[in-house]
């Protein structure tokens, strides 16, 4: 572990016995009749469990997931493997309880996992920003123009097709009206350049930069090879894309 991660795992860790003090003196779902001492416990037990759950699912989706998730959507699915994770304890705790009992207990668990959540999000992106790492992406505004399946991809460039723009993604391409002119104010914060009149590459789209018979070629990771004119072959080594 380095020393910059120490307190990125210390902040993981206090959000839930942050949480879980705060409930054990609240006392939610009838535990005010258990001593301080037992109920703190078993509440900082509770909220360790369900960050384990958040944590593991936040792990998996940044290893498996095939294109970034919303906000909202990661935090729902965080407060459903935190919940996951407590439920065997409650289950366990209400066994002699109604079936209709224990859904309710597992109803205001996932409440509280969604607001520690909320908050476990809200300090990572405060951190993200104190580190000076841009936290959640923002979209650029090219992309909500494309179709539903291809607006959470990866841009990779853009090409003018006499009056219309065929749009370069990770996911696929998109065919649409759109002057190349307006693609560099329209695909911030995405950094990118024209190495040809009918060109707009973004930096991330490169796979490979090139030299045959002393003309430069770009590469896009999706095999496209992009020409670079006289002028665009200036930006490009100014912009140290040459290696």
């Amino acid at each position: 572990m380095t020393a910059r991660s120490r307190p990125r795992h210390a902040s993981n860790l206090a959000v839930p016995l942050l949480a879980g003090a705060v409930l054990s003196v609240l006392a939610p779902l009838g535990t005010d009749a258990t001593g301080l001492p037992l109920r703190a416990v078993f509440w900082i037990g509770l909220t360790l469990a369900g960050g384990i759950g958040a944590w593991t699912v936040k792990w998996a989706l940044d290893r498996w997931a095939r294109r970034p998730l919303s906000v909202w959507l990661t935090g729902g699915l965080q407060s459903l493997g935190a919940t996951a994770a407590v439920a065997p304890f409650v289950i366990l705790g209400l066994k002699v309880a109604p079936w209709s009992m224990v859904a309710v207990s597992l109803f205001y668990i996932w409440v509280i996992s969604a607001v520690i959540t909320t908050v476990g999000m809200l300090v990572a992106l405060n951190r993200d920003r104190a580190d000076g790492r841009p936290g959640i992406p923002t979209r650029p505004p090219l992309m909500d123009r494309l179709p539903m399946s291809l607006r959470d991809a990866t841009l990779y460039a853009v090409s003018s097709e006499d009056h219309y723009a065929r749009v370069r993604t990770s996911a696929g391409d998109h065919l649409m009206l759109l002057r190349l002119a307006d693609v560099p104010d329209l695909a911030r914060p995405v950094e990118g350049l024209s190495p040809h009149r009918s060109w707009w590459v973004a930096e991330g789209g490169v796979a490979d930069v090139s030299r045959t018979g002393g003309r430069i070629v770009l590469r896009l990771h999706d095999g496209t090879e992009v020409p670079v004119s006289r002028a665009g072959a200036k930006r490009v080594r100014e912009a140290g894309w040459l290696p």
